[in-house]
């Protein structure tokens, strides 16, 4: 895949100005930042963003020198909520006026040139700086910001995805119905855990008990897919990467993101079929209970597919809530779990759930709150070069969830935190002003380096802002991946009156 080129609006900059939506709503002086770290008590971990999935794996875009990351096969954390960064001053404080002098000198010694970039102080919303910040990048996995916050906007964070079991008593068949939910386990529901929360075979067991209180241990079985419809594979990837662990054909129903092979692997690939996959453990962990399955019925793609048919649900597992899987496939970086949700972006704005609707959904729900007019996606994970995003949109979002007051607010906190979790556990480690505090969601590709979220300035001022670069020689990706940290270690070190 090869980068096309952006369309070019930028702006002059370097200097403080004040840029406020008209008729947006501001939350009262002194408003807390609603943001979160999480603390691992089992250790520090890794998650793979984008391409750079573990050191050595071949890639037609893993860069070289490769950026090297540590990977832990399917973490596991006991994580709990402290007090995150809040903002110490309200915005009639003073404007910290030195920021771009600060930014600029960090800009002048790097060695790679032609940033985007745009900080905001995140209560006032004034633009503290600004630099080539409408200009459309290419954004790679920044592009979940905004399919994060769209999922919180227009699903709503508490609303969780149900994977059912549907019986037909007249034509005695009983219907697996994928609900969305691609973090199921193979074994038992575990409601402390985002993947695995819901499971196939406690799913199996209630749905047995069920049929034998009716007197059934006999069933046909049949798996129904419709929820999403159309391609499951976008023409933009490249099926080499199923087996690289990248992505997936995105279908509604999959055990632990469609992964396959040993866990304690170095890193896993995932399957061709993630939904067949899961339909047969699920028809072996429902024979295990005694039900005898007389034929496994194709699969049903279509909404038409039962028409003639009366069933009614017999069990159901619920998945963690849409928070939850949120900030999963934030920290994870997971593309698998960022494309359905903005399938389920589209199905929640009425439309179907699809690769087609989806980043067009994503941007729909977000449209009415901040403005996206520049911004072109064709995926909701960021693996394609073709998205678009400007520093300034993605600051535009993140400064809208500082605001806001339903489940947007959580936007920021959801992100891996600097020196402690996911894409950022390597990065701000021996900076004590930026480690634990910075909150932010990491951008790579081949050519592309990205970061955007939030920190704590060493004043109690709380800052949103979106650093990206696009078109990087291969062997320069390390040092813009270097001038993007400094710039926030600036900012987490910076009084700047």
């Amino acid at each position: 895949m090869n980068d096309t080129d952006a369309p070019q609006n930028p702006s002059d900059s370097g200097s403080p100005r004040r840029d406020r939506r008209e008729g947006r709503t501001r939350r009262k002086k002194g408003g807390a930042i609603t943001a979160g770290v999480i603390v691992l008590a089992l250790g520090a971990y890794a998650a793979v963003d984008a391409y750079d999935l573990v050191p050595g794996l071949p890639s037609v875009l893993t860069t070289e020198p490769q950026v090297e990351v540590q990977t832990v096969p399917t973490p596991q954390a006991n994580a709990q909520q402290v007090p995150a960064p809040a903002s110490a001053v309200d915005d009639s404080a003073p404007v910290p006026t030195q920021i771009p002098k600060t930014i600029d000198a960090v800009l002048k010694d790097s060695k790679v040139k032609g940033f985007g970039l745009e900080v905001r102080d995140g209560l006032s919303d004034d633009v503290l700086y600004a630099k080539d910040e409408t200009k459309p990048r290419t954004p790679a996995s920044v592009t979940k910001v905004l399919t994060a916050a769209a999922s919180l906007s227009a699903i709503g964070g508490e609303k969780r995805l149900a994977t059912t079991t549907d019986f037909d008593a007249d034509t005695n068949t009983l219907t697996l119905t994928g609900g969305g939910d691609v973090l199921l386990s193979a074994g038992d529901s575990d409601p402390g855990s985002v993947n695995g929360h819901a499971g196939l075979r406690t799913l199996a067991e209630d749905t047995a008990a069920a049929l034998k209180k009716q007197n059934v241990t006999e069933v046909a079985l049949n798996l129904d897919t419709s929820r999403y419809v159309g391609e499951d594979f976008d023409s933009g990837w490249e099926r080499v990467d199923i087996a690289k662990g990248v992505i997936t054909p995105i279908q509604p129903i999959m055990v632990d993101t469609a992964y396959v092979g040993s866990k304690n692997a170095e890193w896993r690939g995932r399957s061709e079929h993630p939904a067949k996959d899961a339909f047969s453990i699920f028809e072996k962990e429902l024979k295990k209970t005694g039900i005898t399955v007389t034929e496994a019925a194709a699969e049903s793609d279509s909404e038409n597919s039962s028409e003639s048919a009366d069933p009614k649900e017999l069990a159901r597992v619920e998945s963690a809530t849409i928070s939850e899987i949120v900030e999963y496939a934030l920290v994870h970086s997971d593309n698998v779990v960022a494309e359905v949700l903005g399938n389920e972006v589209a199905i929640a704005q009425g439309k179907d759930g699809s690769l087609e609707n989806g980043p067009d959904a994503v941007l729909e729900a977000l449209g009415e709150s901040v403005d996206l007019g520049r911004t072109h996606l064709v995926d909701t994970s960021g693996l394609s070069y073709d998205n678009r995003i400007a520093p300034h949109d993605l600051t535009t979002v993140l400064q809208a969830s500082v605001v806001a007051d339903d489940s947007l607010a959580g936007l920021v906190s959801y992100f891996p935190v600097g020196g402690l979790t996911g894409t950022l556990h390597d990065r701000f480690l021996d900076e004590k002003n930026a480690s634990g505090v910075v909150h932010a969601k990491t951008g790579t590709l081949s050519t592309v380096t990205s970061l955007a979220g939030g920190v704590l300035d060493a004043e109690g001022r709380y800052l949103v802002f979106s650093i990206q670069i696009d078109d990087v020689d291969k062997d320069k990706i390390l040092e813009a991946r270097k001038t993007v940290d400094d710039i926030v270690t600036a900012l987490a070190n910076c009084g700047c009156r």
